[in-house]
Formats: C-alpha cells, sequence, structure tokens
C-alpha cells in the first residue's frame, strides 16, 4: 500500500500520503533488531526502533522521506532523509547518501514560511540553507562504475541548486540566488549532452541499447537521470510536480525567482 501511494507522487493526497506514512513506520518497527516500545533519544523525532530499522533498509527510508514530503510534514521528510543519508553512507554507498541529504535539503526549503513564528522560520532559513550547499558540494567526491546512478546524483544536485536559488531569492538575497542556478544550468546541459554524446557513439558503433527496465516511480533509482536533466524542465510545472516531487509552495518560490518577481 505504502508503496502504491509513493509511485503517486504529488498525485496522491495528504490523507493518502498520511495513511502510506503510518504503513512505512510499521514496516520499520517490524524490521527493526529493537522492541519498539518507544525509546527515544532527548530530542529525536523517531523511536531508537524505527531508527534501526531505518539503517537495515536505507532504500525504503528514502521513499519514506518522499511520502512524508507529499503529505506536508516537511520535518519529518527531512529527518528521515538525513537517516537514510547515514544509512546509506555507513553501508559505502555514497551516490545514494548523497542524493538522500540533497533531499533533505530539498524538504527543508519546501517547509520554509509553512510557520506563523518569524524566530523559527529564520532558524530553519539558515538550515535549509546550510544543509542544501553542504550536500552540494558533497557530490564533488562521489565516484563510482554505475554511470547512471552517478548522472542520476548530478541531476538530484541540480535539482537542489535550483531550490536554493528559489530559497535564496524568497530570502531578499537576490544577487545570491543567481550563482547556484547558473551553476545548475550548465551542471544539467553538460549531463544531457554527455548522454546525448554516449548515445549517438553507440548507435554510430552499432552496440544494443541497455535492457530498459520499466520505473515504477517509487524507489531512489527511479529518479530523475540525464535523459530527463535540463533546465528548461523547471519552467514545466507537471515535470516538477510528477518527476521531482515538489510540493506548491516550493514550485512558487523558484517561479518567483525565475520570472524575477
Amino acid at each position: 500500500h505504502g508503496r502504491a501511494i509513493r509511485s503517486l507522487g504529488m498525485a496522491a493526497t495528504k490523507d493518502q500520503a498520511k495513511s502510506a506514512s503510518l504503513d512505512y513506520s510499521v514496516y520499520f518497527s517490524l524490521v527493526s533488531r529493537l522492541d519498539d516500545d518507544n525509546d527515544k533519544e532527548a530530542g529525536a523525532m523517531f523511536s531508537e526502533a524505527i531508527i534501526d530499522g531505518i539503517q537495515r533498509n536505507p532504500y525504503a527510508a528514502w521513499e519514506w522521506g518522499m511520502v512524508n514530503r507529499v503529505a506536508g510534514d516537511y520535518d519529518a521528510a527531512a529527518e528521515v532523509h538525513r537517516l537514510a543519508a547515514k544509512a546509506f553512507e555507513e553501508i559505502g554507498d555514497k551516490p545514494r547518501a548523497v542524493i538522500s541529504a540533497m533531499d533533505q535539503g530539498i524538504d527543508l526549503a519546501a517547509g520554509l514560511g509553512e510557520s506563523n513564528d518569524s524566530k523559527d522560520n529564520g532558524a530553519k532559513l539558515t538550515m535549509a540553507k546550510k544543509i542544501l550547499e553542504d550536500a552540494i558540494t558533497s557530490d564533488i567526491n562521489v565516484e563510482g562504475r554505475d554511470v547512471e546512478l552517478l548522472q542520476r546524483v548530478v541531476a538530484k544536485e541540480g535539482e537542489a541548486r535550483i531550490a536554493l536559488s528559489g530559497v535564496l531569492w524568497n530570502s531578499k538575497e537576490k544577487a545570491g540566488a543567481e550563482a547556484p542556478f547558473g551553476e545548475a544550468c550548465s551542471r544539467l546541459d553538460d549531463l544531457n549532452r554527455d548522454y546525448r554524446e554516449r548515445e549517438q557513439e553507440r548507435i554510430k558503433k552499432g552496440r544494443m541499447p541497455p535492457p530498459k527496465v520499466k520505473r515504477l516511480g517509487f524507489s531512489i533509482d527511479d529518479i530523475v537521470g540525464a535523459d530527463e536533466a535540463s533546465c528548461s524542465r523547471f519552467k514545466n510545472e507537471k515535470f516538477i510536480q510528477e518527476k521531482l516531487v515538489w510540493p506548491e509552495g516550493l514550485q512558487a518560490k523558484v517561479n518567483k525567482f525565475l520570472t524575477l518577481k
């Protein structure tokens, strides 16, 4: 049930997403090696048992973060993505750790302005900027033999940079908003060009295309890759909602920047 709702992306209702989120939390309690007696560290959002469950399956944890984003629970989404990043890091999966960390930043950006407390909003703004900036720079050392996975890291980095531009623009740091956007466009265009060149080379040499696995739409491995990455797509509402799973508030922030309002 949880994965079926997750694969709907922003087409799911908030109630459906909340119900799916509950399913994921039950799953993590069940796979945990600890008894779920609601033992929580001071200030922790989740029990020790759920955190242990996340460490056992960071793939499902990333999905749970996305479901929380659709449900509008941005703090929970960010915390789950932070824990997923940590769990991926612990098994030596740097690319997926970086993707999860960038999604943590995007969750925080999505939640900005939700609170009526200006002090709370100020603290969240500082945190969202820091998490996005740190995650963006952390992908410099990402290496591996899985070309498509590395392409997805670069595509996610472009998404994180554009979210950062929207955040900076809306917090009146207009001069600072241009740089991440310019860098995102240049990186995404390079990525797409590299993909097209590889494809042309493959066709010229008569090599078979890699088998096309139908994307189910719920996994960290189903996110946007080199074939779909481009700066212009961030003006396309359907792409942003369906592929990136951005809520309206974050779309509005980036739109203001793109239209210089």
